[in-house]
């Protein structure tokens, strides 16, 4: 049975772990959704392919509540969980092309994924998947026994990030979050290093990464935040851009960061006035690229949270790209909160895609 083409059926597929911060988060995004128009929430496993049904919640706007039933197939769907390939061309075979953010990639399949991108690659940090002890030895001798930064592929914020920086006299310190807290733990022989590290990291469950040292302001690093997001009219665009700055000497794992947009950066910032708007516009353009590396490839993408970093020559580096931003709070308006929804409009509106 075809659903009312004046008041779309829109699926948001989520995790079978209903996070109470996601569902949260769903349910301040709809409260600014447009009203022609029903939103379901379901699970991969509620889908019922034979008879065209799935089972679901809908999301009342005027109880700011959800109510369960059975549903017919959404026109389209907004995947906030992982699934393989076959489940989405399966209902990608039902409802056309009409499934976004279908790819919901580990640090590393999100490197490998860009790293095709020959414009991109030299905004890349040099990064590798750890498999065993001798690639981290390898490549820590690369870089001259400068920093390095081990990070787990499915890892978020800075939990389980390892920063190893090589002092003088070759002193090993390491760096890690616990808690709120930061620990540093300086080791003087190798051996008990490993000793340290070895039981934590199992093979293909982390990357290395090359340690990018970012421009300071009032001596302490910064970082960029864009988050991209397709539009009402199906286009990429801005939803946000932040300067933000750590409050000591790592963005990868900061005791804290204050974050500041465009203009108010320009009166903390080491650089002149005059040069901050061509900062932002190639920030812009480096993000526009990163989501044209996403469309040329297989998977239908609509909101990426991008994390970059300036050194100190001015050049840009691609630290990660995540494929569930959560939308920044506070203050700042953020779009990200509202685009994925007139994004599944769009679609919806779409005869033929």
């Amino acid at each position: 049975m075809k659903n009312d083409e004046s008041n779309p059926l829109i699926g948001i597929c989520v995790s079978k772990d209903d996070y109470p911060g996601l569902l949260n988060l769903l349910t301040k995004r709809l409260q600014t959704a447009l009203d022609h128009a029903t939103f379901i929430r379901f699970h991969l496993t509620d889908i019922d392919f034979e008879k065209l049904k799935v089972k679901a919640a809908e999301y009342k706007k005027s109880s700011n509540e959800w109510q369960e039933g059975i549903f017919p197939m959404p026109d389209v769907v907004y995947m906030q969980c992982s699934a393989n390939r076959e489940t989405i061309k399966r209902i990608e075979n039902i409802i056309g092309p009409k499934v976004f953010n279908s790819f919901l990639f580990d640090k590393w399949e999100g490197w490998k994924l860009l790293k095709k991108s020959w414009s991109l690659r030299k905004h890349l940090p040099t990064t590798q998947l750890l498999e065993n002890n001798a690639d981290l030895i390898d490549f820590i001798s690369k870089f001259n026994y400068c920093d390095v930064i081990v990070k787990p592929i499915n890892g978020y914020s800075s939990e389980g990030i390892y920063r190893i920086k090589f002092q003088e006299g070759k002193n090993i310190e390491i760096s890690s979050t616990k808690g709120l807290k930061i620990e540093k733990q300086e080791f003087k022989y190798s051996k008990e290093f490993w000793y340290l590290l070895s039981p934590k990291f199992f093979a293909g469950t982390h990357i290395i990464q090359q340690s990018i040292e970012t421009i300071k302001a009032h001596e302490n690093v910064s970082d960029i935040r864009l988050n991209m997001n397709k539009n009402r009219n199906g286009q990429w665009e801005v939803s946000l851009l932040l300067f933000r700055i750590a409050t000591n000497s790592s963005v990868v794992i900061p005791k804290s960061i204050t974050a500041y947009n465009p203009d108010k950066f320009m009166k903390s910032s080491i650089y002149e006035k005059e040069k901050m708007g061509d900062i932002e516009k190639t920030i812009i353009n480096l993000g526009l690229k990163i989501c044209k590396a996403f469309d040329k490839s297989e998977y239908h993408m609509a909101d990426l949270g991008i994390d970059l970093g300036m050194d100190e020559k001015g050049h840009l580096w691609i630290f990660e790209v995540n494929p569930l931003p959560f939308p920044t709070r506070g203050s700042v308006l953020d779009y990200s909160m509202t685009k994925p929804m007139e994004y599944a409009l769009y679609l919806a509106s779409k005869r033929n895609i």
